[in-house]
């Protein structure tokens, strides 16, 4: 019997460790990371890797540092010169990027998708003495057999099946080019991109197009480890980009060469599939090519697409009706990946002579539910202070985008882990519930934070909605042993919510704290 005992108790207590162990797994939490964030000093990071290309370079965080994994994410910066063209790369986890200074053209291309932008042109073939290609042939039906029109197929109806749109009116011959969503992105946009999506980015600007970008690599669709990849549908990396998105990988060596994904196949599996001759099939595999991944467009570069907004235009229009989601528009190949949080009229937070705040969630981009990441855009003008407060429900990495500003992080055992000045190109990682407070000096300070939940929270612990006001005199009085009139000043002295005049506990006008 007491053997028996003994089993129950032994069988219970496995079945408690596995549990355990489910539950870590199920959140996305891998058992070896368990303390990767019992940090007791942050640091300001910047870039520890440059991959140069032929028409930019792409820059990288270490994600192995111990703050970017225990926030579970890999930061890369993308610099796109004039008339470059980053190759269309694919990630196994969700990405979502901030445009820091330019503009150009972005695609995307979804699994499954249709292509929905199509040229109302056909494209001609046989100008400036081009030699006929197969997809312009037309109305030889009769006149010659299924052998020898290896790009066309037999349908279920003996008919043949037409891989392009055609054009054939009294000898005009063409195809007309059909492809997916292509958008115009430029400064202050945020882009979301979901995992194994190809997407791709033209320069069509007069300046260098700069993209800051972050990797959730600890989200829970990426079923692989947390080390970035970057999966290459054209060209290659002559240096050894390592792993991605910086840090090598266990196992590969030192400048060897990553190339694109169809390098790894035998050419006549590719000619086969693709139905085309062997030469042309080894020319997708860039093996002579050593431009990089960010390569020069020769030429002008025609892609369908609509004509450009005007700049910070009112985008109410863009904006769903509601949070509910009605299953038709809301599909995952019309779904928007774009919107513009430097527009004034967006701010969510507003104050002239201060600065304002501009959130972006899964309610304003409901693509970012799927991927669950959201962002927010600040903007303090000089000796101005973000109240201090912390994430209730996200990590968050906050990247400098100009001027220069003060950061205090406070852990959970009430250490002070960073007191650093932040200035353009730098970051910082901010992890859950760490407390913090940004403040500028003699300069303006702006930047972009990436938070790792579609609808991040904060609370704030000074201001009108503060923990501190809502919590009861006596509360306070005997927490910090004060008196009552000091309880009083402590409750409710600060009247903001958001953003403060930082000069040492002078009192401001009613005028000053109204905020929008």
């Amino acid at each position: 019997m007491a053997k028996l005992a003994n089993l129950l108790v032994a069988t219970f207590g496995v079945l408690l460790v596995l549990n355990g162990c489910l539950a870590r797994q199920s959140l996305g939490v891998p058992p070896q990371l368990q303390n990767e964030c019992n940090l007791d000093n942050l640091d300001v990071l910047e870039p520890t890797e440059t991959i140069n290309s032929e028409a930019g370079r792409m820059e990288y965080w270490d994600h192995t540092n111990r703050q970017l994994r225990c926030a579970g994410v890999s930061i890369s910066r993308l610099v796109i010169e004039q008339g470059g063209l980053y190759l269309p790369t694919f990630f196994t986890s969700p990405k979502i990027s901030y445009v820091v200074q330019g503009m150009g053209i972005s695609g995307r291309v979804v699994p499954g998708c249709a292509e929905t932008f199509m040229d109302s042109q056909p494209m001609q073939g046989q100008q400036q003495g081009q030699q006929e290609q197969p997809w312009e042939r037309q109305g030889r039906q009769g006149q010659q057999g299924q052998q020898g029109r290896p790009w066309e197929g037999q349908g279920e109806e003996g008919q043949q099946e037409q891989p392009y749109e055609r054009q054939g009116q009294q000898g005009q011959q063409g195809f007309r080019d059909m492809h997916q969503k292509v958008e115009h992105v430029r400064r202050g946009d945020i882009v979301a991109i979901t995992p194994g999506s190809a997407h791709w980015i033209y320069n069509s600007g007069d300046q260098p197009l700069v993209i800051i970008s972050l990797i959730d690599v600890a989200n829970y669709q990426n079923q692989l480890d947390r080390n970035p990849r970057a999966f290459r549908l054209a060209g290659n990396n002559q240096q050894g980009q390592q792993g991605g998105f910086g840090g090598r990988q266990q196992g590969q060596q030192q400048g060897e060469e990553e190339k694109n994904m169809f390098s790894g196949f035998d050419p006549q599996v590719i000619a086969q599939a693709l139905k085309i001759d062997v030469r042309l099939a080894e020319e997708l595999q860039n093996r002579r090519d050593n431009r990089g991944n960010i390569v020069s467009v020769k030429g002008p570069f025609q892609v369908v697409r609509p004509p450009l907004r005007q700049a910070y235009e009112s985008e109410k229009w863009r904006h769903p009706r509601g949070p509910q989601d009605n299953g038709l528009e809301e599909t995952i190949c019309s779904m928007r990946t774009h919107e513009n949080i430097d527009d004034p009229a967006r701010a969510d937070v507003y104050k002239p002579n201060l600065g304002r705040m501009t959130n972006v969630n899964s309610l304003t981009l409901p693509i970012l539910q799927y991927l669950r990441l959201s962002a927010t855009r600040g903007i303090i003008q000089r000796n101005a202070m973000v109240l201090p407060k912390y994430n209730m429900n996200a990590n968050e990495i906050l990247y400098c985008t100009a001027g220069q500003g003060k950061i205090q992080v406070v852990n959970d055992n009430g250490q002070n882990v960073l007191d650093q000045q932040v200035q353009k190109g730098q970051l910082v990682v901010i992890p859950q519930g760490f407390a913090y407070v940004v403040q500028s000096h003699e300069n303006n300070f702006e930047w972009i934070s990436f938070k790792t939940n579609a609808n991040a929270m904060i609370s704030t612990l000074a201001g009108r909605t503060s923990a501190l006001r809502a919590l009861p005199l006596q509360v306070i009085t005997n927490g910090f042993q004060i008196p009552l009139e000091e309880a009083k000043k402590i409750k409710f002295n600060t009247l903001e919510t958001t953003l403060t005049r930082a000069r040492g506990g002078q009192p401001q006008l009613i005028e000053e704290i109204v905020e929008a």
